[in-house]
């Protein structure tokens, strides 16, 4: 009797995580503009430092979630759609995108030269362009240096990179699919590794490009979901899932990374795969584990995580508008706890509030009139898909 795939239509407490990852990220970006512009800072402990380590969550997290998507729809429909794959991608991911490089273009190249604030854009301007229309912004940005606005598209440009050829792959391959997608996990981690270990024998610049590929993020992501979605019961019967106190085990890892641990060469380089494995292992269990020890799915993580992706994309504008005018203030508390809960609690709150109009009345409308216009121009066996991929 062939195998009946048990289907989720929502994973419960995916939001909380995602709008965890985002303010991981908002924090080391804080202390990096503080120390930048010569504001006080706190402390380097490692919780402010961990946003790089949120960003490969975030792959984590889109190769599970889109994997998942595919996979249902070829046990559906017998094939992808790998046209309506990339409209919804287009829908969902593209307008605050382009909206936040447009932004960065006119802030780097017009208004911080009228306010005559220094900023050098020793790049070609066209070729800018070009590079970033092309989300290829992780190339760009590891050649140039480009501003924290630009800079954090580069992510964007890397799951935009590895859908190009995920949802052709997911339709082609007939057989062996876990099998090749471990093979390509230990593909795309072999060359991290080796370009950790400069075996390539590139410059900074290119280093940083091969270092930003971590399709092996995505690759383990898209693993997790297959075994999730055709070994759903044995696979939440492993001892990792069913023991609770394993399951703390693996929550401590977890949380002793993000606090404790501080950048180590060989840590940095042979780390991201276990990494990877604790992501997804973490999203499996919070989103459909009846075993679990951690619940994070409610009304204000919901909220919150919905617009994770608008805190990710917005937060910078906000951190260089709070840095400035603090910079210009006569705060005589400077350097005092006071001051620092200030200053986190304005741009996390502001960011948030900001991120919550763009979502309402910028991507929203966006989305929605995507989903309406794909309503009406894919075949009806594609609607009704489990587990939204207009998701970040």
């Amino acid at each position: 009797m062939p195998y009946i795939p048990i289907k989720y239509k929502w994973f419960p407490g995916l939001n909380a995580l995602r709008f965890v990852a985002a303010i991981l990220v908002v924090l080391m970006h804080i202390h990096i503009s503080m120390k930048q512009v010569g504001l006080p800072i706190l402390y380097e402990i490692p919780i402010l430092l961990k946003g790089y380590g949120a960003v490969s969550f975030f792959f984590v997290l889109s190769g599970f979630l889109i994997t998942y998507l595919l996979l249902d729809e070829k046990d559906r429909t017998k094939n992808v759609d790998v046209k309506t794959f990339y409209w919804r991608r287009v829908f969902r991911i593209w307008p605050l995108y382009f909206l936040v490089v447009i932004f960065g273009f006119v802030f780097y190249w017009f208004i911080l030269p009228f306010f005559g604030i220094e900023f050098r854009v020793e790049y070609p301007k066209a070729l800018g362009v070009i590079m970033y229309g092309l989300f290829a912004a992780n190339i760009f940005n590891s050649l140039y240096h480009v501003g924290g606005i630009l800079n954090i598209t580069w992510s964007i440009a890397v799951e935009e990179q590895f859908y190009l050829f995920w949802a052709p792959f997911m339709k082609l391959v007939k057989k062996r699919l876990f099998q090749i997608i471990i093979v390509a996990i230990f593909f795309f981690y072999s060359i991290a590794v080796l370009n950790g270990f400069n075996y390539f024998q590139l410059s900074d610049g290119w280093m940083a490009f091969v270092r930003s590929l971590q399709f092996h993020y995505m690759a383990v992501g898209g693993a997790g979901a297959y075994l999730l979605f055709y070994h759903h019961d044995r696979l939440l019967k492993a001892k990792i899932f069913s023991n609770k106190l394993l399951q703390l085990i693996l929550c401590l890892l977890i949380i002793a990374y993000y606090t404790l641990y501080k950048k180590n060469f060989i840590a940095e380089i042979l780390l991201p795969l276990p990494l990877a494995f604790l992501y997804c292992w973490l999203i499996i269990n919070v989103s459909v584990n009846p075993k679990k020890i951690t619940h994070f799915e409610n009304k204000y993580t919901h909220f919150l995580g919905g617009i994770s992706y608008g805190i990710y994309m917005l937060h910078m504008p906000v951190i260089y508008f709070v840095s400035y005018f603090t910079k210009l203030s006569p705060i005589s508390f400077q350097g005092s706890l006071l001051y620092f809960i200030i200053f986190y609690s304005t741009v996390i709150g502001s960011t948030i509030v900001l991120a919550h109009f763009s979502n309402r009345y910028f991507e929203n409308p966006i989305n929605q009139y995507g989903r309406k216009w794909l309503g009406s121009n894919i075949s009806p066996k594609l609607r009704g898909s489990v587990v939204t991929s207009f998701t970040k």
